[in-house]
Parts: C-alpha cells; sequence; structure tokens
C-alpha cells in the first residue's frame, strides 16, 4: 500500500521537472508512474516497476518526436535578424546626441549611431545596420 505514494511522489516530482526544465522527458515519467498508482494497489513492487519502464519508454519513443515538431511550428520567426548588416541610405542626419531617420525596404526608422562612435551621418549617405535597439536602428558609417 505504501507504493501508491512513491508512485505519487514521482508523479508530482516528473512534472515539476518538466514544468522548470521544459524539455519533454521527465512528463513521460509521470505518465509511467501514474499508470503504476492505477495498478499499485493489485499488483507487487516488481510488477509496478516493470510497467513504469515499459510505460514511460513507449510513451517518450512514440510521442515526444511529434510533440516537439507541434511546438516547433509555434515558433514566431521575425525579420529583424535580416537587418542586420544591410547598406541603407540616411534621409536625414544622424549624430551621436540627436537620431536621424533611415528608409529600408521602404519603410523608414528611426536610426541612432554606435554608442562609440562621435561622428555625424550626413542626409544621403549609405550606412550599414549593425544592431537594432528596441525599435531603432543601430548604424555606423561603412
Amino acid at each position: 500500500m505504501y507504493m501508491i505514494w512513491i508512485w505519487l511522489a514521482v508523479f508530482v516530482i516528473a512534472f515539476v521537472l518538466e514544468a522548470i526544465t521544459q524539455d519533454l522527458v521527465s512528463v513521460w515519467f509521470g505518465l509511467g508512474a501514474l499508470v503504476c498508482v492505477c495498478i499499485s494497489g493489485v499488483t507487487e513492487w516488481w510488477v509496478q516497476l516493470i510497467v513504469f519502464v515499459v510505460v514511460s519508454a513507449i510513451a517518450l519513443i512514440a510521442t515526444r518526436p511529434i510533440v516537439k515538431k507541434i511546438l516547433a511550428r509555434s515558433e514566431r520567426k521575425t525579420n529583424t535578424d535580416d537587418y542586420i548588416g544591410q547598406h541603407v541610405k540616411t534621409i536625414s542626419n544622424v549624430t551621436k546626441f540627436d537620431g536621424g531617420e533611415v528608409k529600408l525596404n521602404g519603410i523608414i526608422y528611426t536610426a541612432i549611431l554606435m554608442e562609440d562612435s562621435d561622428e555625424e551621418i550626413l542626409k544621403d549617405e549609405v550606412v550599414e545596420v549593425v544592431a537594432i535597439k528596441g525599435n531603432r536602428l543601430v548604424i555606423k558609417k561603412i
């Protein structure tokens, strides 16, 4: 009768670990422990252990790739990484103290200089986007 408490503890620990790591591994051991909770009153401890290992392994092998694929679809990719390294033309002066504007892909963005830059970039100069800081493009002279 004490095995039910052990399996409940394994169940709780597995789901707490899954909540912390989110690696889709320990959740399947929690499923195996839940099955063992159901059979703990009618079978020996060694049968429960075998059932735990088998159910956990089958659940892990059979469903983890499917769940990973479904969760991977929900990742949202943005195009901001594509902006870095692009050459753009300034449409206003950009100084260390005053941001200016650049046009990239037909959209006007606020632009600021790199922090260690003291130079002024004049209107119609071609510059390189080196980073994105908030909603502003960080630029430098080419």
